[in-house]
């Protein structure tokens, strides 16, 4: 099974004026035939397995883990899977507040550009403000708290 993948044209020879489209003629170069993916598959498996035979190398000098926030685990692996566990959470949460400041700095940050504007009062941005304020107050309260739980 052939397919024709057209490329660039074969250049002509100056002193060839001759016209080239009889049927009993060679094909044209520019044109390149594929036979099948068969080379593309053998360039997987060659990548695959050079990965492989280097990959114990390339992890030979990685340096250690770091301990949990908790401590050393010796407990085995469940509790130092719980003690990761905790650091992914705590992570989480803070991501979650960092969240909460971004949302709160864009909201006041709106709302002192329609005071700019004429839309808005300044009394808008103060109680604005002081809701946004309260709400950070508020999540960082509930992540302490659930750190405590966890």
């Amino acid at each position: 099974m052939y397919q024709d993948i057209a490329a660039t044209p074969a250049k002509q020879d100056a002193t060839n004026t001759t016209n080239t489209t009889n049927t009993n003629e060679t094909p044209d170069p520019g044109i390149v035939r594929m036979h099948s993916l068969a080379p593309l598959w053998h360039n997987g498996v060659a990548l695959v397995t050079g990965l492989i035979v280097t990959g114990g190398q390339a992890m030979a000098a990685l340096p250690t883990t770091a301990p949990p926030s908790r401590g050393s685990t010796a407990g085995g692996y469940i509790q130092m899977m719980q003690d990761y566990s905790y650091d992914i959470f705590l992570f989480l949460g803070l991501a979650v507040a960092t969240l909460a400041f971004f949302v709160v700095s864009k909201n006041t940050i709106g709302a002192y550009g329609e005071v700019q504007d004429g839309k808005g009062t300044w009394g808008q941005l103060g109680v604005n403000f002081g809701a946004g304020v309260l709400l950070l107050v508020f999540v960082v309260f509930l992540l302490t708290e659930a750190a405590a739980i966890l």
